[in-house]
């Protein structure tokens, strides 16, 4: 069975947390986000264990300590680990915005919220034209350095640096290669259902897409009225 993390003052949010997600997961409890940086920085091994970790922060965390307990963790482990509940200022948003983790508030139906930990953990993924080398993804002249966050055009060495969300929109329309993927679909299976506005989709598939157009064998391109798709042409995907 997966593990899950609560992280934070030990109060009636993790007994509510770990009563409802016990039956999908083992629950570990941390005291604090103080005590989660330490543990990261001092005994990397348990932590990696975790398959994912729940934060409950407040509008008092610092946001220095935040960012300096979430930067350790992502080093190692993927933002699709981690997810913060709790009712947050806006700068506190936005710095998580900036490192890729969801913030889902306060969830008012505790079932859907596991349910949303579960889907993170075991994406759904479709029969996909690309390879993959755990930390790789590979198709026609393009390699996707997952931990590294990096996109290089094989023939040429061309090396782009790639932001966690854009990441995960490369697994997600890799997976579905040559297929559209709309945008309700994109938005449920990067930002796992939030609401996000149109623009910020944009924003990051225009960015995304220009990293792509130096690439002679693969084109990101907007299908309108059926969303995004990934196409690969000329050499045969490896």
């Amino acid at each position: 069975m997966s593990t899950v993390w609560l992280v934070g003052q030990p109060d009636d949010w993790q007994d509510e947390f770990a009563e409802t997600l016990s039956g999908f997961f083992g629950i570990r409890r941390i005291a604090g986000l103080r005590n989660f940086g330490r543990l990261i920085t001092i005994a990397d091994e348990p932590v990696d264990q975790c398959a994912y970790c729940i934060i409950r922060l407040t509008p008092s965390d610092p946001v220095m300590s935040i960012h300096a307990s979430l930067s350790r963790f992502l080093r190692e482990h993927h933002p699709s680990q981690v997810c913060v509940v709790g009712d947050l200022t806006n700068e506190q948003r936005s710095l998580l915005e900036g490192l890729g983790v969801a913030n889902i508030g306060w969830p008012s139906d505790m079932i859907q919220t596991a349910k949303l930990i579960k889907s993170l953990i075991r994406p759904s993924g479709r029969n996909s034209g690309a390879s993959s080398r755990s930390d790789f993804i590979t198709f026609g002249d393009v390699e996707i350095n997952i931990p590294k966050g990096r996109l290089r055009i094989l023939a040429t060495g061309v090396d782009e640096p790639l932001t966690p969300k854009e990441i995960r929109i490369v697994q997600v329309l890799s997976s579905a290669m040559n297929t559209a993927i709309g945008r309700d679909e994109l938005i449920d299976q990067v930002w796992a259902g939030l609401k996000v506005s149109s623009s910020t989709v944009d924003s990051h598939m225009s960015r995304l897409r220009k990293k792509f157009e130096q690439s002679f064998e693969c084109q990101l391109e907007t299908k309108y009225g059926c969303g995004w798709i990934l196409s690969v042409s000329g050499a045969a995907n490896r």
